[in-house]
């Protein structure tokens, strides 16, 4: 019978009576170090140290929700009875925040190795020195055959540290990282509560992006999400809580138009967007970095759902006049997203404007003629851009 290798991570816990792990974001280093690993192609976890702190558990709960083995070790001498010699073994330094991109691509790839950095900046970011040249970047893949070599050594030694010196006897093939990877804040190491909370901001900063200052809506949600720093990310109703305010505000706007009062319909939507937006920046935050928000993007569509209803109910005419200019409006403004628009025409598909606009101008205009003329607006901007 052929047996499949496994690819196993080793991850560091806080041993009994020490504190809590640091984290970053809602996830402690252990967690970060374990969606690392996962990307990297691990399929189990090795824990070293209290297994049943907070920390451990909240370890095991993570593994076992994405599918992977969890086991506890509390000395590396237990490695050998774990991992065979056709595994491999990736070894992750305490305190290590992994997650850059390239160090992901080096240690997902085939054949094991050791990811180096030069001495002097690896150093002063706290990896650990090897010689005038080298400095451990923090992150090893080494074959399982080698894992019997701990008998050797102290049944109390780090096991992380005697690994790297079993990886060094036996020449692992090495991979220098650049040492601007360490300036960026993908590949950090983060040895208390300050350092991860001088991180944290940055670290939001980051995997946000950057916003178009015409999207003002984006900003405004990405903003509301900055301004809360980590509360929003440690509080488990805050995303439900979002989405719910959205649909209320949406709710209340398709309502205001039944009830005949289109202006305050088109304001409730316009309200309703950087909501979905702050729900949007802080689902992306919750998967980051290697996660993707798929389908959920799609719930912007239920703004323009809300445009188009309160537009046609906002129309006291018949069925074909009412219905045609909210149609080309949204129409439109699928058009517009589908195309790549200038920074200074970006306000003419960002809905907060487009609908705040619209409930201004139905204040001193029939609402009929206010979206006939933001639907131009949006239709000429379409016709400005040029074909591709």
């Amino acid at each position: 019978m052929e047996f499949l290798a496994m690819r196993a991570a080793l991850i560091s816990l806080p041993q009994p009576g020490e504190g809590d792990l640091p984290s970053i974001a809602g996830k402690s280093l252990a967690q970060r170090q374990l969606m690392f690993a996962r990307e990297a192609g691990c399929d189990c976890i090795i824990a070293h140290g209290g297994g049943a702190s907070q920390d451990g558990i909240a370890l095991r709960h993570a593994a076992e929700k994405l599918g992977l083995k969890f086991q506890v070790i509390t000395s590396g001498h237990a490695l050998p009875g774990i991992i065979g010699d056709a595994d491999s073994l990736m070894v992750l330094q305490p305190g290590l925040l992994p997650e850059s991109p390239t160090a992901l691509d080096l240690l997902r790839a085939e054949g094991d190795r050791i990811l180096m950095v030069s001495a002097g900046p690896g150093a002063s970011a706290g990896l650990e020195r090897i010689d005038l040249d080298r400095a451990w970047a923090g992150a090893l893949t080494m074959p399982g055959r080698w894992l019997g070599k701990l008998a050797d050594l102290p049944e109390d030694i780090a096991p992380h540290g005697a690994l790297l010196r079993i990886a060094l006897q036996q020449r692992l093939p090495e991979a220098r990282l650049a040492d601007s990877m360490l300036d960026d804040g993908r590949w950090t190491l983060i040895a208390s509560d300050d350092a991860a909370s001088a991180v944290a901001s940055d670290w939001q900063r980051s995997h946000l992006g950057e916003v178009a200052p015409g999207a003002v809506s984006r900003w405004l949600g990405n903003a509301l999400v900055r301004a809360a720093g980590t509360r929003m990310l440690d509080t488990p109703y805050a995303r439900p809580a979002l989405l719910l305010l959205c649909a209320i505000l949406l709710g209340g706007g398709v309502a205001a138009g039944l009830f005949e009062r289109p202006v305050l319909g088109f304001f409730l939507i316009a309200l309703s967007v950087p909501v979905l937006e702050a729900f949007l920046a802080l689902s992306r935050l919750l998967v980051a970095p290697f996660g993707r928000i798929r389908r959920l993007p799609w719930l912007r569509m239920g703004i323009d759902a809300a445009l188009l209803a309160v537009g046609i109910m906002a129309i006291d005419s018949l069925f074909h006049r009412s219905i045609f200019p909210p149609v080309v409006l949204v129409a439109s403004l699928f058009l517009l997203d589908r195309r790549t628009v200038p920074e200074w025409l970006e306000p003419l598909r960002d809905r907060m404007l487009i609908a705040g606009v619209i409930g201004l101008l139905a204040l001193f205009i029939t609402p009929e003629l206010a979206i006939m003329l933001v639907g131009l607006l949006v239709l000429a901007a379409n016709i400005m851009l040029p074909r591709r």
